[in-house]
């Protein structure tokens, strides 16, 4: 691959509250990096696009990380997410057309995860892995033998989609129905407060017992969930990305739930390796770029 560090490329990772960006080098190295919250529009969000690449440029791409089923070529997003206000919309030339003409190309969140740590995180030392990339809701992707597939409707490893059992407030509980951002919000209603996540998660870890009730939810779902993973596709790490990869502690403590959760049973003997990825929330940005540099999922990255 030609590098040139001259150029320049806004990455982008769009999740449901937020819009994490960096400026990059070619070679993955961010120039300068921050966090907004998301508009809750079409036009909101484009607006939001705009500025930042004319407060960054020169630009020579733009490179973004979307949740739900998306399609780079056709430059269009379906499926179920997080940003369903940006579906079904020619949304990757809307963003050209806003910044210049510029080049733009789209991934899928998780899979740009899975590629930002096959090029340069966890998929250096392992060829399988299947990760697991938690914000407001779930996402997957695997890597089998080194190789990104993300399957013939763009659904693989959606796993934020696996059935968690019955149904609550009239729909499906999935796996993307237990984040920790959605017992934050339930905590939240329940008490009438305003936490978040990780305000949750240190709530808990502080002694107070009605948070800790929430957060062992959101841990029970992650261990069935990991098991799930396991039997699937039986990859030789699950890696946790996404918010709560920020913290240290998470893929212990999930395996630590796993542990209690399979003890006695009879599935007790597969205990898969669970472990953060490298890069945390950076790894969608990192994807993203990888894949506007070459354009095609699951070309092997170069060092």
């Amino acid at each position: 691959m030609h590098k040139s560090k001259s150029k320049r490329y806004l990455c982008l990772d769009i999740g449901g509250t937020s819009i994490k960006y960096a400026v990059s080098d070619e070679d993955g190295t961010f120039l300068d990096s921050g966090k907004i919250p998301i508009e809750k529009s079409a036009e909101g969000f484009l607006g939001q696009v705009q500025a930042l690449y004319h407060s960054f440029s020169p630009i020579d791409g733009i490179a973004c990380s979307f949740p739900g089923e998306v399609y780079s070529e056709e430059g269009v997003i379906h499926g179920i997410s997080a940003v369903e206000y940006l579906h079904n919309i020619p949304i990757k030339k809307e963003i050209s057309d806003r910044c210049d003409h510029c080049e733009v190309t789209m991934l899928n969140d998780a899979n740009a995860a899975a590629l930002g740590e096959l090029w340069k995180g966890v998929g250096r030392t392992y060829k399988n892995i299947a990760f697991v990339i938690v914000g407001s809701g779930v996402g997957g992707a695997v890597i089998e033998n080194g190789t990104l597939y993300p399957g013939t409707t763009k659904n693989k490893a959606e796993i934020g989609n696996f059935l968690m059992g019955g149904t609550r407030d009239g729909e499906l509980m999935t796996w993307s129905s237990f984040t920790l951002e959605k017992e934050a919000r339930r905590y939240s209603a329940d008490f009438g407060v305003q936490v978040n996540g990780k305000e949750l998660l240190q709530m808990a870890r502080d002694g107070d017992a009605e948070a800790g009730t929430y957060v062992e939810e959101f841990f029970h779902y992650m261990a069935v969930g990991c098991l799930s993973v396991q039997f699937a596709y039986d990859p030789e790490i699950i890696a946790i990305g996404g918010g709560i990869s920020e913290d240290e502690n998470m893929a212990e403590e999930i395996m630590s739930h796993y542990r209690k959760m399979v003890e006695g049973q009879r599935m007790s003997y597969l205990y898969p390796k669970i472990v953060r990825c490298e890069h945390g929330n950076r790894a969608n940005l990192l994807g993203a770029l990888y894949y506007f540099l070459t354009e095609k999922e699951g070309q092997q990255p170069e060092e």
